[in-house]
């Protein structure tokens, strides 16, 4: 009795395996993977930024964020053995 559905299952599943699927060819100004933004490695964050309109202050501020974002995490990468290693990380982390 069960044997029917799994097979019928089966077949159904191998003969769409089989179908030829159309070449539709990319529609004009369709999204390609050239369209996309190129990623920046992380050591460029420290480059200074050229251009006309150049606010050295909010550059700094973005520098000093970066930099205590790092520390943050390199101190969240600590190993936490015990409850009193724990709690000096918290204690840490709320500073």
């Amino acid at each position: 009795m069960r044997i029917f559905p799994i097979s019928l299952l089966g077949a159904t599943v191998f003969l769409v395996g089989c179908v030829d699927w159309p070449d539709v060819p990319e529609p004009e100004g369709s999204v390609t993977s050239d369209a996309w933004p190129t990623l920046q490695p992380l050591s460029e964050i420290g480059i200074s930024p050229t251009g006309v309109n150049v606010d050295q202050t909010a550059f700094q501020t973005l520098q000093q964020r970066a930099e205590s974002l790092r520390l943050r995490a390199a101190l969240l990468r600590s190993p936490v053995t015990d409850q009193d290693s724990f709690d000096r990380l918290r204690a840490r982390l709320s500073q």
